[in-house]
């Protein structure tokens, strides 16, 4: 399914002067066109990343971007910078690339 809209979010450090600061603050860039497949059931996620979760997507983009979270349009709050989904894994093709996103884990 193509979503209309995503949000990538990354992790940025600071440009604060302080050299033994490390925080980061996260940014958040609006994404068009993504193809958003959404695993459904245990032995897929298994499959695919190697773990059940509660919920985990395969997002494929155009380009080659990279992100440390992902959200979607209609549930993430800017203010709030909720919810949002972490990037299990990133493989870059060619000329596109492949985000696997996941949820809370299963606990057994």
């Amino acid at each position: 399914m193509i979503r209309p809209i995503i949000y990538l979010i990354r992790k940025v450090n600071d440009p604060k002067d302080d050299v033994l600061n490390h925080t980061k603050t996260l940014v958040a860039t609006k994404f068009y066109g993504a193809r958003v497949t959404e695993l459904n059931g245990s032995q897929e996620q298994i499959n695919v990343i190697g773990k059940q979760y509660d919920r985990s997507w395969v997002i494929r983009l155009n380009c080659p971007e990279t992100a440390d979270y992902v959200a979607f349009d209609g549930e993430y709050d800017e203010k709030k910078q909720s919810p949002k989904y972490i990037v299990k894994q990133v493989r870059h093709h060619k000329s596109r690339t492949t985000l696997y996103v996941v949820g809370t884990e299963v606990k057994p």
